[in-house]
């Protein structure tokens, strides 16, 4: 059985390293955010996992570029791979623009437009540069005072898309601007969009190999049994 080195920072971290070690496998994981599985071994430090480790698995959050590209400038011929969920893909009846940075994408909202956002605490200060009001969806509670044309608007999943056109009627929202982060979780947002026509514009993550796609639990335990 292999040594496998989680990067971490998405719900995938958990049920990868409990599949794995489940397996048989020895798992660590080294946390880009706050560890969201308590139970599964902390590496001490990236390049100490690393140096433990057979092969490592990417599963942190598709938006959390830097620890990716650290861990393979530091293991450039370990076998990896990546573990995550498939991007969102424009359906019929979508009215989707795809953009690849913030920046770019609060230059393609239309002037004065009423936008709610879906693009993490951070992407405030960039928003503030839009002309028109921006509601900025937070999952957790804080204090921070948002720039003055952007209002913080709280609520934690699991979203419904009849709470969402909700949502977006009583805030006026003409354009959604959200992040592709794929899965089912968030995704009740871009179908509320859908039923009210209303546009998206969709900040795509950077495009960053890291081995091959695992796509399921079977397909991260049948690329660790060839380590």
């Amino acid at each position: 059985m292999a040594n496998v080195m989680l990067l971490g920072g998405a719900r995938e971290t958990g049920q990868a390293a409990h599949a794995l070690i489940g397996a048989g496998h020895g798992v660590r994981v080294y946390w880009s955010r706050d560890a969201g599985a308590p139970d599964v071994p902390v590496a001490a430090t990236l390049r100490a996992g690393l140096d433990w480790a057979d092969g490592v698995v990417d599963t942190t959050h598709v938006f959390d570029c830097d620890l990716r590209v650290m861990a393979r400038r530091l293991a450039q011929s370990m076998p990896a791979c990546r573990f995550g969920r498939a991007p969102w893909r424009a359906g019929q009846g979508e009215r989707w623009t795809s953009v690849p940075d913030l920046a770019t994408a609060v230059a393609t909202l239309p002037a004065g437009a009423r936008v709610f956002a879906a693009t993490g605490r951070d992407s405030a200060e960039v928003l503030s540069h839009h002309d028109g009001p921006v509601f900025l969806r937070q999952l957790h509670r804080h204090d921070d005072v948002p720039p003055a044309n952007c209002t913080f608007v709280f609520g934690a999943g699991p979203f419904v898309a009849a709470d969402e056109v909700d949502l977006f009627r009583n805030l006026q929202i003409d354009v959604i601007l959200a992040r592709n982060i794929g899965g089912t979780g968030s995704f009740p947002k871009l179908e509320a969009a859908r039923q009210m026509g209303l546009p998206v514009i969709l900040w795509q993550p950077e495009a960053l190999e890291f081995g091959p796609a695992a796509t399921s639990l079977e397909d991260v335990l049948a690329w660790a049994v060839t380590l």
